[in-house]
């Protein structure tokens, strides 16, 4: 063999090697995505371990399952993000003049429709991804109607543990308040989360989850899509 095919062969060797390594490592970053948007989330009764986000099974009806933590947390007890109603971003300031499906007032909300679960406008589908959703009104009512409601603390953090009557599985949504202006309220008293429905006969606001020390029930017009509130997804398989 001479010594210039031998080059060349060396050289053919290297590339070939190159190329396949670099297509290994285009396989473990999409897969490292797969997981950061949680594609194919498994349920469980319970938090296996500390690797947040779990889908829990409360036994429902209709089969929907309930993540263990809200969007932008790493623990069931963190209150994660804070979300005006069909937007997806977070903000500093929260009202009708920075909310950017308005223009400028509670009568100027543009008709984004009356659910928004699964759509460009749903925060828990666009940052997760997958099967991930709000949860809509019909979702949250069967939540409050098929679980025991505690007023509890995790890990200090104080809020609602919401308990399967069926097979007393449970997830913990922390009072993370909601946001309007600059500030925070009612931080540690009350839980706001927001659902994938709008009340039809009020376009400026959607239905949410509301709790407090005596009871957990469903809000339906007290804050406008402009408030900045919790996201706690869920996934119907």
């Amino acid at each position: 063999m001479t010594k210039s095919l031998a080059a060349i062969l060396l050289l053919f060797a290297v590339t070939f090697s190159a190329n396949a390594q670099g297509t290994g490592q285009g396989v473990k970053q999409q897969s490292t995505q797969q997981n950061t948007t949680k594609e194919s989330p498994k349920s469980y009764k319970e938090c296996p371990d500390a690797n947040h986000p779990h889908l829990i099974d409360l036994g429902l009806p209709s089969g929907t399952k309930w993540s263990c933590c809200n969007v932008g947390a790493s623990a069931p007890e963190e209150k994660g993000g804070y979300y005006s109603w069909g937007e997806t971003q977070e903000k500093t300031t929260y009202n009708w003049t920075t909310y950017t499906l308005c223009d400028g007032s509670p009568s100027s909300c543009h008709k984004i429709g009356n659910e928004i679960s699964g759509t460009q406008y749903d925060v828990a589908h666009t940052i997760w991804g997958g099967a991930w959703r709000m949860p809509s009104y019909i979702q949250v009512k069967e939540l409050l109607d098929n679980c025991t409601y505690e007023w509890t603390t995790c890990n200090e953090v104080k809020g609602a543990k919401f308990t399967s009557k069926k097979n007393g599985s449970s997830i913990f949504l922390p009072a993370a308040g909601n946001f309007w202006g600059e500030y925070a309220n009612y931080f540690g008293s009350t839980g706001y989360y927001w659902s994938s429905s709008q009340i039809p006969s009020h376009s400026h606001s959607a239905y949410f989850i509301e709790f407090n020390s005596e009871r957990a029930t469903w809000g339906n017009g007290n804050f406008g899509r402009s408030f900045g509130q919790s996201i706690r997804p869920v996934v119907k398989k």
